[in-house]
């Protein structure tokens, strides 16, 4: 479970940088994510992401703690919703989704 959080808090942490080029912002998200996330993501503008560093330290929101978690992940825009999944217990996870939270 904790690297569950330890993978969301990373990808919030390169997700929330506004001020970052296009193409490092997503070449350094592009690790955290799903191959179906990376496809959404690339079409994310990040001066367009509200959030510019965290303010805490994440929390488990949900989930079984095996293959599916909710974490949540504190910013200064707000708490962000990290969805992460994984296909197996060997298989590392990866971010599916990360959505504000007043928006879910």
């Amino acid at each position: 479970m904790s690297t569950a959080v330890a993978i969301a808090t990373e990808a919030v942490v390169a997700f929330c940088r506004p001020t970052v080029g296009y193409d490092t912002w997503i070449s350094e998200l592009y690790p955290f994510l799903s191959q179906r996330a990376a496809v959404a993501y690339e079409t994310v503008d990040p001066a367009n992401v509200p959030c510019t560093s965290l303010t805490g330290a994440a929390t488990v929101r949900d989930g079984d703690g095996a293959f599916t978690m909710r974490i949540l992940v504190p910013t200064d825009a707000g708490e962000y919703s990290v969805y992460v999944h994984r296909t197996s217990e060997s298989t590392p996870w990866a971010v599916e989704q990360i959505t504000p939270l007043a928006s879910e």
